[in-house]
């Protein structure tokens, strides 16, 4: 048993931007207002992902400080996943949310600007502001989440902004972001909790009817649960979204036909410049954009005869 372990020394996690980019080389999370808001820049698609509820009694050492689960722990998750997510009847939850989706092989948010800024960062998505903290942690565990993300792997970015420091001895440039259990700096306790409440947000307005929408294809046997990762996203074209947003009446419909028109003209633009890339691993997004455009295409039709209809 290590010194920090028989002491019960709280775990503290700082954190320290080195602007390396490494959360900023893919598209983010977005709740499906901020789509609507950068409908010109973030290709839009609906996002799936199974999470797996914390056992009481696991235990996790990070940096020789022992982190155990606790019911408390437990509790808080099922509060979150009751909040932000669907129950899926193996005792996992369906995390349903949307995110901008782009060529991997540009490796980076199409926010990013060439001088390694964000272009977008006064209106950024609530999952930029809360990075590295991650809104399906409880917050007692997320320096687990953290010691992860800093370790790297498979699935982690090995991010140099993330450590662990003794408590009471922060460097100058380091912000105390966790520490006693809980998560310490208000902007960032803030911006997670914002986070949560824009995931439970999208739930209420078009999760719940998503989800029923798509649970017989998602429990069948052609695919099943087993096709929605634990780590990563499984994405989708938008249109069970769109559709239900677009119940709420004529106002809704023309909001949705705009944002439509829209991506259609984004993603031709970046099928247009993957072509010019001619890079072999960019076909597979493009056929899944192309499927998108479709999808839009078809939904786009619909929308314009009911809107027709409403006149």
């Amino acid at each position: 048993m290590v010194d920090s372990e028989r002491r019960g020394d709280p775990v503290a996690i700082g954190f320290h931007c080195t602007a390396c980019g490494k959360c900023c080389n893919s598209p983010p999370l977005m709740s499906m207002d901020e789509l609507f808001r950068h409908a010109d820049r973030f290709v839009g698609a609906l996002s799936l992902r199974r999470v797996r509820p914390p056992l009481a009694g696991t235990r996790h050492m990070v940096d020789g400080h022992l982190v155990e689960v606790t019911a408390d722990d437990v509790a808080a998750f099922a509060a979150l996943a009751r909040r932000q997510g669907h129950p899926l009847p193996n005792g996992d939850v369906l995390m349903i949310a949307t995110q901008a989706i782009d060529y991997p092989s540009r490796g980076r948010c199409p926010a990013l600007a060439d001088d390694g800024r964000c272009t977008i960062h006064a209106s950024r998505p609530s999952t930029c502001a809360m990075v590295p903290l991650d809104a399906w942690v409880p917050d007692r565990l997320q320096a687990v989440s953290l010691a992860a993300k800093r370790r790297g792997g498979e699935h982690d970015i090995g991010a140099d902004c993330v450590s662990v420091v003794s408590s009471g001895s922060w460097p100058a440039d380091v912000i105390p972001l966790v520490r006693a259990s809980e998560v310490a700096e208000p902007g960032y306790a803030a911006a997670l909790a914002r986070r949560r409440d824009d995931e439970a947000r999208d739930k209420a307005v078009w999760g719940d009817a998503v989800c029923r929408l798509l649970m017989p294809e998602l429990l069948g046997p052609a695919r099943g649960i087993a096709s929605i990762p634990f780590a990563g996203y499984r994405t989708l074209p938008l249109v069970p979204v769109l559709a239900v947003l677009a119940d709420g009446g004529s106002e809704a419909r023309a909001r949705c036909l705009d944002y439509i028109a829209a991506q259609r003209r984004l993603i031709a633009a970046s099928i247009d410049a993957a072509l010019a890339r001619r890079r072999a691993d960019d076909k597979p997004m493009t056929a899944q954009l192309r499927q998108c455009d479709a999808a839009l295409s078809a939904l786009g039709q619909r929308l314009m005869s009911c809107l027709v209809c409403d006149v």
